[in-house]
């Protein structure tokens, strides 16, 4: 007789460190931090992170919103995803006037545009510039007025780096 048995999957989940970009509420900001991503046993493009790990303040602020940055460079395009969390309580950023709490910034996938992947050691200019483009809308987020961040902000290349095409 033939075993019609299939192995069943471990129930173990699947957690990968992805470098991300912590614009933290500490001095030592921006930095490189490794963010735990869940990544899906059937979809290994699949990669949920879990960036609660760098957000201080849980208590005051439970929840953490985000929003898709793309940085269009001819034809290529470059997604970046925001993590931050909006309220009066919580301590300024580090980096930025008038924005508070800590904000993480990850490099999104080609192929996927709900899934992370690893950012590159040349991707930290780009995570910056991004980060600065992204402020003004940050700002208007945190604020009393609560303006709700575009689906996704649009960043042109020559605007990070001038000179390029």
């Amino acid at each position: 007789m033939v075993n019609r048995r299939k192995p069943v999957a471990s129930r173990k989940p699947i957690i990968k460190n992805l470098r991300s970009r912590l614009y933290s509420t500490e001095p030592d900001a921006p930095r490189i931090a490794f963010t735990p991503t869940h990544v899906e046993k059937s979809n290994a493009n699949a990669r949920y992170p879990l960036v609660e790990s760098h957000f201080s303040d849980a208590a005051l602020q439970p929840w953490i919103h985000d929003f898709r940055i793309r940085l269009q460079h001819g034809r290529k395009v470059t997604r970046f995803r925001i993590f931050l969390k909006r309220g009066k309580a919580l301590a300024p950023n580090a980096y930025a006037d008038n924005i508070v709490g800590d904000i993480v910034l990850m490099r999104v996938a080609a192929s996927d545009i709900t899934s992370v992947v690893n950012m590159r050691g040349t991707d930290a200019r780009m995570a910056n510039y991004v980060f600065n483009a992204a402020l003004e809308r940050i700002d208007k987020f945190q604020s009393a007025t609560r303006t709700l961040p575009p689906e996704e902000l649009v960043v042109h290349r020559a605007q990070v780096f001038p000179g390029s095409p």
